[in-house]
């Protein structure tokens, strides 16, 4: 049967009339978009702009903002440098302009190091009415309860001090979210590091605003960049392959680098907790071939002058390379062994002194040995009894690293000298 047939015949079958069935083929084919009879015009009432925007990055070169919405629209950012007039960035590319239906994604140019940068997003709704017309809906700059301008300053590489929090393994618990911003607010960090399991899988594309974006309904990183770091379960699911539009790496890579003040950082990406061969993937994984291309960035990366002259290295990644105990009586793994032995001799070379991990749900500090030549830190899990913040402060001599239960219980001091 050719297509046209095969068209008729589910008309038919299904009671529609020919352009009827052209209308919802071309909305199945759009399903990232909702229904005409259950999309953009059914959700017309409530606000477009359902949270405050995520600044992403978090090096000044590479900037992005990120918007959640409520159904279909397409819009711009308009930023300014300190009191310079606003410059406008649209979203999209090869002519067209964004037709979103979950979160609009701009990409700043390349900013000025250690600078105040406002800016706020318009967006209007954009219906789609099947087959060839687009209807433009009200235009809205900001709702009173998304705020119509936002601050953040960008991160300086020769600043003498910085400031930075630490999140992980916070699994959408609610509670857990909500004081983690409260505390995050009060520090008012240079940026924010979300240390993976920010969720508990990925299974639908609609959801993934809420849980990476305005988890619990917080106000994220909208005042500071965010430094997003991929966990393993942030890799379950099929709308896990959809990620990347709701995160604003640099490059859209998990695995990348930049400096604040004293500290270089690392970010990188150990996948997930079980060989690629585990059933449970069906055959999907292919992290043998992941983690060679980033072994081969993290060579090269440390090379770099900003990297090797600063004070402070850490690596930054979700399972930990070292944990209390390495056991072999479980068919997974508790740390990364495959992480560990491909990028420790890299690590060590390059004089990082400080792997800042999550995973384990039970906090740790486990000091450099002989056998461990780097500190590794692990944070707490999702449940508020176990949850804990991370605070770092570097000046140019010293890094201190402080981790707190919700309740203000400090239970590691970690001090590091340059």
């Amino acid at each position: 049967m050719d297509r046209r047939s095969f068209l008729a015949a589910s008309a038919a079958a299904a009671g529609l009339s020919a352009m009827d069935q052209r209308g919802a083929l071309a909305q199945a084919v759009l399903s990232r978009a909702p229904a005409p009879d259950a999309g953009a015009n059914a959700q017309a009432d409530g606000p477009l702009l359902v949270a405050r925007p995520v600044v992403s990055g978090p090096a000044a070169e590479s900037i992005t903002i990120l918007q959640p919405i409520a159904g279909p629209a397409t819009g711009f950012v308009e930023f300014a440098i300190d009191d310079a007039p606003f410059e406008r960035v649209d979203a999209g590319g090869h002519g067209l302009l964004p037709y979103e239906p979950h979160v609009l994604k701009f990409r700043l140019p390349g900013l000025p190091a250690g600078r105040n940068v406002r800016y706020r997003v318009t967006a209007h709704r954009v219906d789609w009415r099947p087959v060839r017309q687009f209807i433009h809906g009200e235009i809205v700059t900001a709702q009173p309860e998304v705020g119509p301008e936002k601050t953040f300053r960008t991160l300086d590489p020769s600043a003498t001090e910085t400031r930075f929090i630490v999140w992980n393994d916070t699994h959408e618990n609610s509670e857990t979210l909500k004081a983690l911003a409260q505390q995050t607010a009060a520090r008012r960090p240079d940026f924010l590091l979300w240390n993976g399991d920010q969720t508990n899988d990925v299974h639908y594309e609609a959801d993934i605003s809420g849980q990476v974006l305005s988890p619990a309904g917080v106000e994220l990183a909208s005042s500071w960049p965010l430094a997003y770091a991929r966990g393993n379960h942030d890799l379950r699911g099929p709308a896990a392959r959809n990620l990347t539009d709701f995160t604003g790496t640099p490059n859209d890579r998990y695995y990348y680098a930049f400096r604040s003040g004293p500290v270089a950082v690392l970010v990188m990406d150990t996948g997930e907790d079980k060989p690629d061969d585990h059933p449970v993937f069906g055959g999907l994984a292919a992290f043998v071939k992941y983690r060679e291309r980033q072994t081969k960035w993290l060579a090269e990366t440390v090379q770099a002058p900003w990297f090797a002259e600063a004070p402070f290295r850490v690596l930054f990644c979700h399972i930990p390379l070292w944990w209390i105990k390495d056991r072999r009586d479980i068919d997974y793994w508790e740390f990364s062994k495959v992480c560990r032995d491909a990028w420790t001799p890299l690590l060590a070379e390059a004089g990082v002194q400080l792997v800042i991990s999550g995973h384990t749900h039970d906090h740790a500090w486990l000091p450099a040995t002989e056998k461990q030549p780097l500190g590794q830190l692990i944070g707490g899990g999702p449940k508020p009894a176990h949850a804990t913040i991370i605070e770092g402060l570097a000046t140019r001599d010293k890094l201190t690293l402080t981790v707190q239960k919700l309740d203000g219980k400090v239970v590691h001091v970690v001090e590091l000298n340059a």
